[in-house]
């Protein structure tokens, strides 16, 4: 077979596997997808998936080639990839959304910006007293542990090693990631996510830098009886309440203990959600720079909360088979931060009491 009769049937090969795309792109039905197929291969079910379109529809750009691939379908490939955690070729290959490698890259993108645009329209932590009261109130139905206004926690998504400054992101597993600081109320929806930081970061030096923390500051330091539930990771201040170690059995402060281990257990179901709908956040090294993988978690947070607000069934929740490895850091206080420790303990010692005495 001479050269020209080769190039014009693989010319026509690659024609028809197009018209073949292009057939199989516009005759899916993606926006009326059962919900047993959107459950399984993309984390949500109809109402949510048309919810996602409602919210991305005014921020997403629109496709101008008469043969583009429609807003739906690259809502349904992201969430794809997002829930599947599997290569970026084998989300094309998909039966219902089969297109290129290059173009799920593309449409990924363009997606999860979209999802961080509106960022701060489903990520919302309480600024006005009515919204903290709602939120103490979940939590001491729940959990009867008093003037809660949410809890803080760190997981580690792990990157592939990043071209600059990758000491900053190389974590105590040996691998490199970004740690993500989250923070949840009662019902384990996100109300704040700090994606900025670097597996070499502490959850002390994150918490410290992050913008909501001199909020929370203030408004104790104003009077308002609001605190944070975290473990010793974290300081020991009036607004962030920690375990009190050695505590003897029978105690006010095993008591409190007991509340606040109890309570702080909707932040670790919060991110064993996140990362069991999410799989993307766990199952494979995200192959994206820092700040790209950043907004692929932030994008998660997004779609954990419309989720957990539509009620959906709890997926799987991720266990990690390799937990961050235990180590006893001791904070280091600067000499204008040791009154706010003391004023700290105080204020825990007399909660561990009034929890003791109200039980």
């Amino acid at each position: 077979m001479n050269t020209f009769l080769k190039l014009k049937m693989l010319r026509g090969s690659a024609h028809k596997e197009r018209i073949a795309r292009r057939h199989i792109t516009d005759f899916s039905d993606c926006v009326n997808l059962p919900d047993s197929y959107l459950l399984k291969n993309c984390g949500v079910n109809r109402n949510v998936f048309h919810n996602i379109l409602r919210l991305l529809e005014p921020v997403v750009p629109k496709t101008q080639r008469s043969n583009g691939i429609p807003f739906p379908l690259k809502v349904l490939v992201t969430l794809s990839f997002l829930a599947s955690g599997s290569h970026q070729k084998s989300v094309g290959k998909d039966f219902n959304i089969n297109i290129s490698q290059k173009s799920v890259s593309r449409v990924i993108k363009i997606v999860v910006e979209g999802l961080n645009m509106v960022l701060n329209n489903c990520i919302i932590f309480p600024s006005t007293v009515m919204q903290r009261d709602q939120i103490k109130e979940g939590f001491y139905r729940k959990y009867h542990f008093p003037e809660t206004i949410g809890c803080i926690d760190g997981t580690y998504v792990e990157i592939v090693c990043p071209r600059d400054d990758e000491e900053a992101f190389y974590d105590r597993k040996g691998q490199y990631s970004i740690h993500a600081q989250i923070m949840c109320d009662a019902d384990s929806k996100i109300i704040a996510i700090c994606c900025r930081f670097g597996g070499a970061a502490s959850c002390a030096y994150i918490w410290n830098k992050m913008n909501i923390r001199p909020f929370v500051e203030n408004i104790s330091r104003q009077g308002e009886m609001s605190w944070l539930i975290a473990d010793n990771k974290y300081p020991q201040r009036a607004w962030l309440m920690t375990p009190i170690l050695h505590a003897p059995q029978g105690t006010p402060d095993s008591q409190y203990n007991h509340f606040q281990g109890r309570t702080r257990s909707c932040i670790e179901r919060c991110i064993a959600k996140l990362k069991g709908r999410w799989q993307c956040l766990y199952k494979r090294p995200l192959h994206y720079t820092p700040e790209q993988a950043a907004k692929i978690i932030n994008a998660c947070a997004v779609l954990h909360n419309l989720c957990t607000r539509a009620g959906l069934p709890d997926p799987q929740p991720f266990v990690d088979p390799e937990p961050m490895p235990v180590i006893n850091e001791v904070t280091e206080m600067p000499e204008d931060n040791v009154n706010d420790l003391y004023i700290g303990i105080e204020v825990r010692r007399q909660l561990a009491e009034r929890i003791y005495y109200s039980v």
